[in-house]
């Protein structure tokens, strides 16, 4: 196996103080309606995931049940569910001697995620113009101008969110469902590359650049320039996260 790096900002031993600010929006669970503890739930497994996405919480961080519950004023029982999540969505691992902690990729691992990203995308809007309306085209133009307010906001996270927003509405569009089922069981480890590149200097604006050339070949209904438009923005980002793994390695 080769070398594992670590995305982001160093890891944060107090989970209480890193999430001091998410904290005060979650109401602490008690005995209320299933309804109100399914919202808690959510609401705290969104906070932990964005944190590790965002790079708050560093690879390789050791998440334990007891500083969860302490973080959140939530039982044992919320944080085990919440592992369950994590684990699903390959965000965390459990490791012999370790216990649970945030779940690191290889160098190998990234490249495995955007050769086939750059595969999924392309088809999903390969897919998406063959059957597009002119109802559909619009949908995909305001998907562009939500992605270029995120990304002029600077609002990394958002950015990553609508776009794979826009990839599951050009794969249901386009009656992908592999493609669309595929891209959604990686969407998060995607979203990690995704801000993890848009962190790298310049690269916001490249991908900014990439999202308007992938949008003006859709609304041109140019299906070959739509298609390598949408490989050379995800070939960037791959380019951009590599370039970060090289110098932290």
């Amino acid at each position: 196996m080769g070398p594992r790096y670590d995305f982001g900002r160093k890891p944060m031993n107090d989970l209480r103080k890193l999430f001091e600010i998410d904290a005060a929006s979650v109401a602490v669970e008690g005995e209320g309606e299933p309804q109100a503890r399914k919202l808690v739930r959510e609401r705290v497994f969104e906070q932990v995931r964005n944190a590790i996405v965002e790079g708050r919480i560093a690879p390789g961080t050791r998440l334990t049940e007891r500083e969860l519950c302490e973080a959140f004023g939530i039982s044992r029982t919320v944080v085990r569910e919440i592992v369950r999540r994590l684990e699903a969505e390959k965000l965390a691992d459990v490791i012999a001697h370790r216990g649970l902690t945030v779940a690191t990729l290889s160098r190998k691992r990234v490249e495995e995620i955007y050769e086939i990203r750059t595969e999924l995308e392309a088809i999903a809007v390969r897919s998406f113009l063959k059957v597009a309306t002119d109802e559909d085209i619009e949908v995909a133009r305001e998907y562009g101008e939500k992605l270029l307010d995120a990304g002029q906001r600077g609002d990394k996270v958002g950015m990553a969110e609508i776009m794979s927003s826009f990839l599951r509405f050009m794969a249901e569009t386009g009656d992908n469902r592999i493609a669309g089922e595929i891209l959604e069981q990686l969407r998060t480890r995607i979203n990690m590359l995704r801000v993890l590149a848009m962190a790298e200097p310049g690269q916001l604006e490249t991908g900014m650049e990439g999202v308007r050339a992938i949008i003006a070949g859709i609304v041109a209904r140019d299906l070959e320039a739509s298609e390598n438009a949408t490989r050379v923005y995800v070939r960037r980002s791959g380019e951009a996260v590599l370039r970060h793994m090289d110098r932290e390695g």
